[in-house]
């Protein structure tokens, strides 16, 4: 069965589902943005989580992802996608970091799964490009796969659903 695509307007942190992906940083320091939203609405524990998680594994390189709990979010999991770390946003890590946490996703069995537009944001990347490539990545990752059988991509703005939406047609 085919992953079905989604868009929703608003803030991902509203989320209901099994994992929202966090446009992370390689240090995982929840500051402002998808982060910031995540950090406020899922409380200190997801900090703590991601605190420990670089403690014991280092800083995340740029392209990869790590999971950690969710806190108060109505998610089982937040995966922390890293597109911009020390180097900045890049069509390569923005193609890897989605990558990754759909094979997070997939290795933990989630159903469904949010993500923001990664490197749009505080990264700076342009928002319709960004979301083109990750769009690629995700078809092409779960095209042959059950898991996740949705997948939803949040534009913050109406103005950024309504350009997800046309790309979805």
């Amino acid at each position: 069965m085919p992953t079905i695509l989604i868009v929703e307007h608003g803030d991902i942190s509203d989320f209901d589902g099994d994992a929202i992906v966090n446009a992370a940083n390689n240090h995982l320091i929840l500051g402002t943005g998808v982060a910031g939203a995540i950090a406020r609405r899922g409380g200190p524990a997801i900090q703590l989580e991601c605190d420990a998680y670089v403690r014991d594994h280092g800083p995340i390189r740029e392209g990869e992802a790590a999971v950690t709990g969710s806190g108060g979010l109505s998610v089982d999991l937040v995966i922390h996608a890293v597109a911009m770390g020390d180097e900045p946003v890049s069509r390569t890590s923005i193609r890897s970091a989605t990558r990754h946490a759909i094979e997070l996703a997939r290795a933990r069995a989630c159903q469904s799964i949010a993500f923001p537009i990664l490197g749009s944001g505080v990264g700076g990347f342009p928002f319709d490009e960004a979301a083109v490539l990750m769009l690629e990545v995700i078809r092409k990752h779960t095209e042959h796969w059950d898991l996740p059988r949705s997948v939803v991509l949040y534009g913050y703005t109406e103005e950024q659903a309504a350009a997800l939406k046309a790309l979805l047609r």
